[in-house]
C-alpha cells in the first residue's frame, strides 16, 4: 500500500497524517496522528492497518493486543 493512499485514509478519519510504525502481525501498521505542536490524547492508540489493498482502523481489542505487544518487547 502506497503512503498516499494511507495519508487519504488517516485524513478520512479526521486525522492529518499518518507515520509507519512497522510490521504487526500480518499488517503494515501506521500511527495516524494530527499535525501541531502539541500532544494530542485522544482515547485508544488505534492504528491504521493494511494488508494488500485493504486498509481499516484497527478495532479497540487490537489497540490493547498491539500495547500488550509492545510492553512485551521492550521487557
Amino acid at each position: 500500500m502506497n503512503m498516499e493512499t494511507v495519508i487519504s485514509f488517516a485524513k478520512q478519519q479526521g486525522y492529518d497524517n499518518a507515520l509507519y510504525l512497522g510490521k504487526w502481525k500480518e499488517y503494515d501498521a501506521y500511527e495516524p496522528v494530527f499535525d501541531g505542536a502539541d500532544v494530542s490524547f485522544v482515547g485508544l492508540p488505534f492504528m491504521i492497518l493494511t494488508k494488500g489493498d485493504t486498509v481499516r482502523m484497527s478495532t479497540s481489542e487490537e489497540a490493547f493486543e498491539q500495547i500488550q505487544d509492545t510492553v512485551k518487547s521492550i521487557t
